[in-house]
C-alpha cells in the first residue's frame, strides 16, 4: 500500500505541473498511469482521477484568480453542453464494466480497460498530430481566428475575449458535450481537447486559453465528481496522495508558465501528450503478449 500512494503521489506532481503549465487538469496522464503503473480497474482510475482533477484545478483558480484571463462567459456557454456530455460518458462507462472480461491472445483482459484505454490512445495520437504540424511550420504564429468563427449556425454570443469575437452558441455547445463526453468515460478532465480547441477551433490567444481552458476543467470535473462518487468509483488514500502531490506539482508549473511564450507552451504539451500516448500503447500491447 505505500508502494502504491507514493506511485501515486509521484503522479500527482507531473499532474500538477501540467495543471500550471497548460490549465488542463492532468486527467489524460492520471487516468492511465493509476491503471497501467498502479494497477487500478479502469474505473475506479477514472473516479480517482476526476476527484483529482476538481481538487487540482480548484487550487489553479485560486492561485491564478488576479490574472483576468480567463473568458468565464465562453466557459459557461460550454459548459451547457459539458453537464449532458458527462451523464453519458459515465453511461457508457458503466455499461462497458457490465461487459465483463475479453479474450486477447488467450487472455482475459477487463473489456472496460481495453476500450477506453484504445479511444484514449486514438485521441491523443491526433491531437499531438494535430498540434505539432502546427508548431513545425516555418512561420508559426498564434491562431487569432479559429474554424468555428467560420460557422454560421443562429443564435450567436459575442466574446470581447477573442479578435473574431462572434460564435455560434449551438456550436460551442455541441463541443462542449464532446469534451464533457470524453470526461465522463475517460477521467480526463476535458484540458487536453479544450486547450487545442481554444486556440485553433476558437481563436484565443494561448495563455488566455490556459486559464479559460482550467475553468472550464474545473466545471466538468465538479459534475464529474458527483456522478462517479454516485457509482462508488474512488480509492480514498489514492486521492488523498494524489492531492497533496498535485498542489506541489502546479507551484512549479505555474512559475513555468509565466516564463514560456505560447508557442513554446503549445510545443512541450505536445511532447508531453505523446509521451503518455506511448505509455498507453505499451499497455494496449501488454494484453496481446
Amino acid at each position: 500500500m505505500i508502494g502504491t500512494i507514493l506511485g501515486a503521489s509521484l503522479i500527482a506532481i507531473v499532474a500538477g505541473l501540467l495543471t500550471g503549465l497548460f490549465g488542463v487538469g492532468g486527467g489524460f496522464l492520471v487516468t492511465p498511469l493509476l491503471n497501467v503503473v498502479l494497477g487500478l480497474p479502469m474505473p475506479v482510475a477514472v473516479g480517482t482521477g476526476v476527484m483529482n482533477i476538481l481538487g487540482v484545478s480548484t487550487a489553479g483558480l485560486y492561485w491564478r484568480r488576479k490574472s483576468n484571463l480567463a473568458d468565464y462567459k465562453l466557459a459557461l456557454v460550454l459548459f451547457g453542453g459539458n453537464v449532458s456530455g458527462v451523464y453519458f460518458g459515465s453511461q457508457t462507462l458503466k455499461s462497458l464494466k457490465e461487459l465483463g472480461s475479453l479474450r486477447l491472445n488467450g487472455t482475459p483482459v477487463a473489456a472496460v480497460d481495453f476500450y477506453t484505454l484504445l479511444v484514449l490512445f486514438a485521441l491523443l495520437v491526433v491531437i499531438f498530430g494535430w498540434m505539432f504540424l502546427e508548431t513545425k511550420r516555418p512561420n508559426p504564429r498564434s491562431v487569432r481566428v479559429g474554424l468555428f468563427a467560420r460557422i454560421h449556425i443562429p443564435p450567436y454570443a459575442n466574446f470581447p475575449s477573442l479578435e473574431t469575437p462572434r460564435l455560434s452558441i449551438p456550436v460551442l455547445a455541441y463541443f462542449g458535450l464532446f469534451a464533457g463526453y470524453l470526461t465522463g468515460l475517460l477521467g480526463v478532465g476535458g484540458g487536453i481537447i479544450l486547450l487545442p480547441a481554444l486556440v485553433y477551433l476558437v481563436g484565443m490567444r494561448t495563455h488566455r486559453a490556459v486559464v479559460t481552458s482550467l475553468f472550464m476543467v474545473w466545471l466538468t470535473s465538479l459534475v464529474a465528481t458527483v456522478t462517479h462518487a454516485s457509482e462508488g468509483n474512488a480509492n480514498l488514500p489514492v486521492l488523498m496522495a494524489l492531492l497533496v502531490g498535485g498542489s506541489i506539482g502546479f507551484q512549479i508549473g505555474m512559475s513555468l508558465c509565466s516564463k514560456l511564450d505560447g508557442l513554446r507552451l503549445r510545443r512541450y504539451f505536445c511532447y508531453v501528450v505523446l509521451g503518455v500516448a506511448g505509455m498507453v500503447l505499451v499497455r494496449l500491447a501488454a494484453a496481446f503478449f
